[in-house]
C-alpha cells in the first residue's frame, strides 16, 4: 500500500515539473511571447512623426537658430479598410457684395450648383451670404432629391449689392456647425469673399480667434479670396487659425475646382483636429512653425496644422533659437501629436529627443550641419519667408525694403553655402532668387496706375506661393 502512494505522488511530481518546465519555455520563447499592450496606443499606427534637426551645434556667442523638418505621415487605411465615403457637413458662406457682380457671382453661383449636385445624398449642406447684414439662405440639410432641387434654386437667385460684413457671415457659418452638436462627420466652413471687411468685426485678429474657437468643436474653416481687392493677411489669419486652406483665385473661373477639392479631401481625412505639443527647456524659444499661429500654454508651445489625410506626408519647418551664452546640450523637448481619429482621441511622440549643443568651435557648427535637411530648410522655409516678406513690401510700395530684404538673404545664405556647399542652394541663389529680383524691378516700372495694378497682383501672388509651400499645401 505504502509502494503505491509513492509510485502516485512521485508520477504527480513529474507531471507538475514537466508542466513548469513547458509552461516557462512557452513564456521565454520569443516567438510565442505575447508583450501587453501600450496603454492608450492605437491599434494601426494612424499618425506617424519624424523630426530631423537641419543642425546639431550652435556657435557660443551666435544667434543661436536652427531648424527642425517635422514630418507628419497619414497612413492609407481607409482604402484599406474599404470604408465607406465619409459623410461631410459643408457650409458655404458667400460674399455677395457689390464688388462680387458680374462674372464673380456668376461663376461662384455655378459652382455651387455643380458642388451641390456632386455632393451625396448623406452629405449635408447650408448656404450663408453676405453683404450689409446675413441671410441664412438655407440651413444644414442632407441632400435628397426635393432638398437638392430646393436648394440650387435658392443659389440661382443670389444677386450681388451692399457693403461687406465678413465676420458676419464668418460667424454665421461657424454657429451653423457648432449647434449641431458632436459629430463623427467631416465638419468644414469655406469662407468666400473678394473685397476689404468694411462692416461688423475687420480686425484679422479677432476674426483668427473667432475661427480658433471653432477648431475646438472639431470644424474647419477654409478661406477663398478672389481678385486682387481682398486682404490676403485676413483671410490666411483666418485659414491658420481655423485650420483649413487657404485660396487665391485670380480668376473666378476656379471655383468650381476650389469646391471640388475641399469635397474631395474633408472625406479622406484620417486624423482630424491635428495639435502639436512642444514642450520648451528654459531659455529654448520656438520662433516659428511653418507660419502657423503658436499659441503658449505655460512653458509648451501648441501649434494646429489642420488635418492629416489618408496616405498624405507633410513637412514643416520649426525654427528655434537657442541660448549661446554657455557652453551647454539643450533639449527641444518630447514633441507629442494629438488627433481626433473615428471619434477618438489619439496621442503619439516622436521616437527621437533632439539635443542641440553649445559650442566654441564654428567647424564643429558646420560639420554638424545635415545637408539634405538645411538645403530643404533653406529653399521650403527661408525662401518661402523671403517672398512672404517681398509681398509686405511690394503691397506697401516699398521697392527699396523689397530689395534689400533680398539681399541680406543672399548674403547669410551665400556665406553658410560657402561651406556647406549645396547645390539645391546655389540654384536657389543663381536663379530663383535672380527672378525675384527681376519681378520686384518689373512690378515698380512703368505707370503709376499700372504700377498700383501690378503691385496687388505681385503681392498676392508672391504670399499664396509663400503660403503654400511653407505650410506644405502645394
Amino acid at each position: 500500500m505504502k509502494t503505491y502512494h509513492k509510485t502516485f505522488l512521485t508520477i504527480l511530481l513529474l507531471i507538475g515539473v514537466t508542466s513548469a518546465a513547458l509552461a516557462y519555455m512557452e513564456i521565454n520563447d520569443p516567438a510565442t511571447r505575447k508583450e501587453p499592450p501600450h496603454p492608450g496606443s492605437a491599434p494601426t499606427a494612424i499618425l506617424s512623426i519624424d523630426a530631423t534637426l537641419a543642425q546639431r551645434k550652435v556657435l557660443q556667442g551666435g544667434d543661436g537658430n536652427i531648424s527642425v523638418a517635422l514630418t507628419l505621415t497619414g497612413a492609407d487605411i481607409l482604402q484599406q479598410e474599404n470604408k465607406a465615403i465619409q459623410p461631410v457637413d459643408l457650409v458655404v458662406v458667400l460674399d455677395r457684395s457689390g464688388s462680387m457682380g458680374g462674372q464673380k457671382i456668376d461663376y461662384a453661383r455655378k459652382a455651387i450648383i455643380q458642388l451641390i449636385k456632386r455632393m451625396g445624398s448623406r452629405d449635408r449642406i447650408a448656404i450663408i451670404t453676405y453683404s450689409n447684414h446675413v441671410e441664412m439662405l438655407s440651413p444644414l440639410v442632407k441632400l435628397d432629391r426635393a432638398q437638392r432641387e430646393r436648394v440650387i434654386a435658392l443659389v440661382r437667385r443670389i444677386v450681388a449689392g451692399g457693403g461687406t460684413n465678413l465676420g458676419g457671415g464668418l460667424q454665421r457659418g461657424i454657429n451653423t456647425l457648432m449647434h449641431t452638436g458632436p459629430s463623427t462627420r467631416q465638419r468644414k466652413v469655406i469662407l468666400i469673399s473678394d473685397g476689404l471687411a468694411n462692416q461688423g468685426i475687420t480686425s484679422p485678429q479677432a476674426l483668427g480667434s473667432m475661427a480658433a474657437n471653432a477648431t475646438e468643436r472639431n470644424l474647419g474653416v477654409s478661406t477663398v479670396g478672389v481678385g486682387y481687392d481682398f486682404n490676403e493677411v485676413l483671410m490666411t489669419t483666418i485659414a491658420d487659425h481655423g485650420s483649413g486652406n487657404y485660396y487665391f483665385l485670380d480668376n473666378p473661373r476656379s471655383f468650381a475646382e476650389v469646391f471640388k477639392k475641399e469635397v474631395e479631401t474633408t472625406r479622406n481625412v484620417i486624423a482630424g483636429s491635428v495639435e502639436l505639443r512642444i514642450p520648451l527647456e528654459d531659455g529654448v524659444q520656438l520662433l516659428d512653425a511653418g507660419g502657423y499661429p503658436i499659441q503658449m500654454a505655460g512653458n509648451v508651445a501648441i501649434i494646429r496644422p489642420g488635418d492629416l489625410l489618408a496616405g498624405q506626408q507633410r513637412k514643416i519647418f520649426l525654427s528655434y533659437r537657442i541660448p549661446t551664452e554657455h557652453l551647454q546640450s539643450y533639449s527641444l523637448g518630447d514633441m507629442q501629436v494629438r488627433y481626433q481619429h473615428n471619434g477618438t482621441l489619439h496621442q503619439v511622440s516622436n521616437a527621437e529627443h533632439l539635443k542641440v549643443a553649445c559650442v566654441l568651435d564654428k567647424n564643429a557648427v558646420i560639420a554638424s550641419i545635415d545637408k539634405d535637411t538645411w538645403s530643404e530648410q533653406v529653399v521650403k522655409e527661408d525662401y518661402s519667408k523671403l517672398k512672404d516678406t517681398v509681398a509686405k513690401a511690394i503691397r506697401t510700395g516699398k521697392k527699396t525694403e523689397a530689395l534689400s530684404a533680398i539681399e541680406e538673404y543672399k548674403a547669410r545664405t551665400n556665406e553658410m553655402n560657402s561651406s556647406v556647399d549645396s547645390p539645391t542652394v546655389t540654384r536657389n541663389l543663381e536663379e530663383e532668387v535672380v527672378n525675384l529680383q527681376q519681378s520686384v524691378q518689373d512690378t515698380f516700372a512703368g505707370a503709376p496706375a499700372a504700377v498700383a495694378a501690378k503691385r496687388k497682383q505681385q503681392a498676392k501672388e508672391l504670399q499664396f506661393e509663400s503660403y503654400r509651400i511653407r505650410r506644405d499645401k502645394q
